[in-house]
């Protein structure tokens, strides 16, 4: 009994270890003033840089849902909270508003 236990489950014992240390690591969130100034870049003010991409596909990976599916309003909430993060943002408040009216809802 005790050797096909051992049979049986030293595979998966295998197979549990090996997915354990195979799980990624969660990715480190964007600075919320490194997606200010990329999105503002990309919104026109200024020009964006080379290193811009992450942080505007951090910016559009926050999207909400609501009862019936995605939700503009509550992406473009959580957005806005995100940008306002940045303790930059209160004196660049234009820019976050041409922001938001720009990308704020886009799925």
């Amino acid at each position: 009994m005790t050797k096909r236990f051992v049979k049986w489950s030293a595979p998966g014992l295998l197979a549990l270890a090996i997915g354990l240390l195979a799980t990624p690591v969660p990715a480190k969130a964007a600075d919320p003033c490194t997606v200010l100034v990329c999105m503002a870049g990309m919104a026109g003010i200024g020009s964006p840089s080379g290193g811009c991409g992450d942080s505007i596909g951090h910016y559009f990976s926050i999207i909400r849902f609501g009862f019936w599916g995605y939700s503009p309003s509550k992406t473009a909430a959580a957005r806005l909270r995100y940008l306002n993060s940045c303790p930059g943002a209160a004196a660049n408040e234009g820019t976050v508003m041409l922001i938001q009216t720009m990308y704020g809802a886009i799925p």
